[in-house]
């Protein structure tokens, strides 16, 4: 069968930090000739926004008139405005659908021609919230463990064979006790599109992490599992096989053998990745994200491929693999192919990429390369926060937010960090961001932290 190629747009709706006065509004395009139905004339082109920013509650004028959409004749079209609606189209007129609320919305026009397989145009669209008003949220559970499952929950609904609106398609599963195996799970995650889950090491699944994989993973699904049998016992794979899922575990000989596997085999080896340390968690799980999100590539038609999480130990490569691996993405015209995150992987990188070009993102301390790392966002309307002294909660947060292409922010545990606390200031002042979920119960983060997030936020002034 024959099938048209494809290409995507991606509009830029709201860049954070934009005022509301100076949102732009993007002029109509202007209509173009989209081909005769059944002549093979057919037309696919962009979808495009009008506004293209705006702040909830906002009605967005979306445009398929590049595209051949004529229902009588038998091209037909459906539009999925990411939001879990979707409409059939009968012609290529504009079409009006109004966001309640604020949120990066994938829309996708998906094209059905006789004599075609079906094709599909897509773009992001970002709907903000107004400036002081972001929810601020705390996700917690009794421990770690469970506050896993929270995060979990809070994002994914439970399984529903009638609709892919907030649909999981698998969990990945690392240990509680270490975070070495672990680091490079939030793109898988965000790629396969499920929750971080954890669970104790030398002993059986724990048990409301097994509840919630059966709530929200489909029977029949893969599940991940980072690590070897000392992390994650033999025993999780059998009983998750029973219960009718299939496994795979990345367990290499050393946590950078592990990264390289979860890049190769779990990512399907993205063009771009993502350097860090793998001696200590805070860069590394600041990095998740930002793999999910702006270090992305994008394919039309499909989700968002993240770049890999590669690790580094400490100002040098571990082993001849990891840099051979990591060197053979550099050399392209895209400086962000490669990325290195903290000081020790802007050391290792460099000695590894001479005079290749690469980028660098890193600050005094983990605190402010978490912010460097945030600042790389453009297409903002969620942020997450978690301690920067402990792994648990971070890890399974920056899941959270890599899987809608958000940023994760490290504080302190008893006190806001500068470079930390100028952004919320910024969210008190400015149109877009509208949810902040912070991670962890007080031990992990403070009342006291929490409450300056929040003052910040709302007042737009920040208070150390």
């Amino acid at each position: 069968m024959k099938r048209r190629t494809s290409s995507l747009l991606t509009a830029i709706a709201l860049v954070s930090g934009a005022a509301a006065s100076t949102l732009a509004v993007a002029p109509a395009q202007a209509a173009t000739d989209s081909g005769t139905c059944a002549s093979g004339s057919e037309k696919q082109g962009p979808i495009s926004f009008n506004p293209s920013a705006a702040v909830a509650p906002a009605t967005i004028g979306i445009r398929v008139a590049a595209n051949t959409i004529d229902a009588a004749n038998g091209c037909k079209a459906v539009l999925d405005f990411g939001d879990g609606t979707s409409t059939a189209l009968s012609t290529d007129a504009d079409v009006a659908h109004t966001y309640t609320n604020p949120g990066d919305y994938r829309v996708t026009l998906t094209l059905q021609w006789p004599g075609y397989s079906p094709a599909v145009e897509s773009g992001h669209l970002l709907i903000g919230g107004a400036a002081g008003q972001a929810q601020i949220t705390r996700i917690a559970g009794a421990d770690r463990l469970d506050t896993a499952v929270q995060i979990s929950q809070k994002q994914w609904l439970t399984v529903d064979p009638k609709s892919s609106w907030g649909q999981a398609q698998t969990a990945v599963i690392a240990t509680s006790g270490t975070f070495p195996d672990a680091l490079a799970g939030g793109p898988l995650a965000a790629y396969k599109r499920g929750p971080l889950l954890l669970t104790p090491p030398n002993a059986g699944l724990y048990g409301a992490a097994n509840d919630e994989i059966n709530r929200v993973v489909p029977k029949g699904r893969t599940i991940f599992i980072l690590g070897g049998y000392a992390a994650v016992s033999a025993s999780v794979d059998q009983q998750l096989i029973t219960e009718g899922y299939k496994v795979q575990r990345f367990a290499g000989q050393t946590r950078f053998d592990t990264a390289l596997q979860v890049a190769k085999f779990g990512l399907g080896d993205p063009a771009n990745v993502v350097v860090a340390t793998g001696t200590d968690f805070p860069d590394a799980l600041s990095a998740g994200p930002l793999a999910a999100g702006p270090r992305a590539t994008e394919v039309a038609g499909q989700a968002p491929q993240p770049a890999a999480i590669i690790l580094t130990n400490g100002a040098k490569f571990f082993d001849p693999s990891t840099s051979a691996y990591v060197k053979g993405k550099l050399g392209t015209a895209n400086c962000n192919a490669v990325t290195a995150v903290g000081g020790a992987a802007v050391h290792a990188l460099g000695a590894l990429a001479g005079g290749l070009c690469h980028s660098e993102l890193s600050g005094a301390d983990r605190y402010a390369t978490s912010a460097k790392v945030f600042g790389e966002f453009s297409l903002t309307y969620l942020v997450g926060v978690a301690s920067g002294t402990t792994f648990a909660d971070a890890l399974t947060g920056a899941a959270y937010v890599a899987n809608v292409q958000q940023p994760l922010l490290l504080t302190d545990p008893t006190h806001l960090p500068d470079p930390i606390g100028a952004y919320f200031d910024a969210m008190g002042k400015q149109a877009g961001i509208s949810y902040v979920d912070v991670f962890g119960g007080p031990k992990a983060i403070t009342d006291h932290v929490y409450g300056q997030i929040a003052d910040a936020a709302h007042s737009g002034e920040y208070n150390p």
